[in-house]
């Protein structure tokens, strides 16, 4: 759980950042990130141990009226990114839900699947490749949950992807989770094919 793969790692914080893979500042970013997964494992387990009432109490959400909307809507599928307390989403989102909804199908963008077909996003000046399922147009709730400071209660964002180009504004939904939470972001692959340094133009001069 909250495996991290140091190069894919160096790969994607050098987009958000906008620094060279090699710089002081990635490192540095990869080295917290690694920290905070050994905090992270043990504050989901005790979490995870916490009975239904009592998790809830641990719960609070970034926005109460998308919850109550989401809660009216009663999605079938969410669309999320392992950041945070991911393993936990599933339990919390079934929680808040009306007694009786169903569960929502979770469908994780950065996890490659056989039901999934890539495609490429804007993200951070860069094109990264993607996951989601092909009826996409019709799942249009976004959600995270992650550790709040403390590592003993939990922030639920969830949010409705509005507007026609559902390619850009979910592309913001992401730039917005992974920027917000990017020392909780557990980096299993990379989401572009190479470092920022060789696609964006800023950093191309003085690489080695």
């Amino acid at each position: 759980m909250f495996a991290v793969d140091v190069n894919a790692l160096r790969i994607n914080v050098s987009y958000v950042l906008h620094e060279p893979s090699f710089s002081s500042a990635v490192t540095e970013h990869v080295q917290l990130v690694l920290a905070q997964a050994k905090r992270a494992r043990k504050a989901l387990r005790q979490l995870s141990a916490l009975p239904d009432h009592e998790l809830l109490l641990r719960l609070v959400s970034r926005d109460d009226s998308s919850v109550e909307t989401f809660q009216r809507a009663r999605p079938s599928a969410v669309l999320s990114l392992r950041l945070g307390a991911y393993p936990l989403l599933g339990r919390v989102l079934s929680l808040i839900l009306p007694t009786g909804a169903p569960v929502p199908t979770l469908h994780w963008l950065d996890v490659p699947s056989g039901n999934r077909t890539p495609h490429h996003m804007p993200l951070f000046a860069g094109n990264a490749k993607l996951y989601w399922p092909d009826d996409c147009e019709a799942t249009r709730w976004f959600a995270i949950l992650v550790f709040r400071p403390g590592w003993r209660t939990l922030l639920l964002d969830v949010s409705f992807v509005s507007g026609e180009d559902l390619v850009s504004h979910l592309a913001s939904a992401a730039e917005r989770a992974v920027r917000d939470h990017l020392d909780q972001w557990w980096v299993e692959r990379p989401w572009w094919d190479c470092p920022a340094e060789e696609v964006l133009d800023e950093l191309r001069e003085g690489t080695p």
